[in-house]
């Protein structure tokens, strides 16, 4: 199955190259940089679709997953506000990658920089044009 995140008021879409890309660039957002009171509907939608990344990367606070989370998020479908703070936890996730600062739970992610160099560069530029459109 292939994952999808889908920008509404520009017509586009992100397809990333795996189900792998997906949970790793929404899910390590979603743990680490998104504050979750400011973006309770993200929050609430992505944790399961990320679950299998989360369980991978912190099997001591997430449960094994059961496999219910279809990797489709539709960004434009919440609250202006709640789609710039998931473009500021990505873009602080994407800087902490760049500099190698990731914890080492994300340590695998370093050995693949040039496929999640240009996954995070792809969505972070859909994110900033959507909200362009809809300013």
């Amino acid at each position: 199955m292939s994952s999808l995140v889908t920008f509404d008021a520009i017509d586009k879409e992100w397809l990333p190259l795996s189900r792998g890309q997906f949970e790793s660039v929404l899910g390590g957002a979603y743990e680490l940089y998104l504050d979750h009171s400011k973006a309770p509907g993200i929050a609430k939608v992505l944790w399961p679709k990320v679950l299998d990344f989360l369980h991978d990367s912190w099997p001591d606070k997430y449960e094994m997953p059961d496999g219910k989370g279809l990797d489709f998020f539709r960004f434009s479908n919440y609250p202006r506000e709640e789609r710039l703070e998931l473009l500021r936890a990505m873009e602080a996730y994407y800087a902490d990658f760049q500099r190698d600062q990731l914890g080492p739970e994300l340590n695998w992610m370093r050995d693949r920089r040039p496929t999640f160099t240009a996954a995070f560069e792809e969505v972070i530029a859909l994110m900033r044009e959507e909200l362009a459109a809809t300013a």
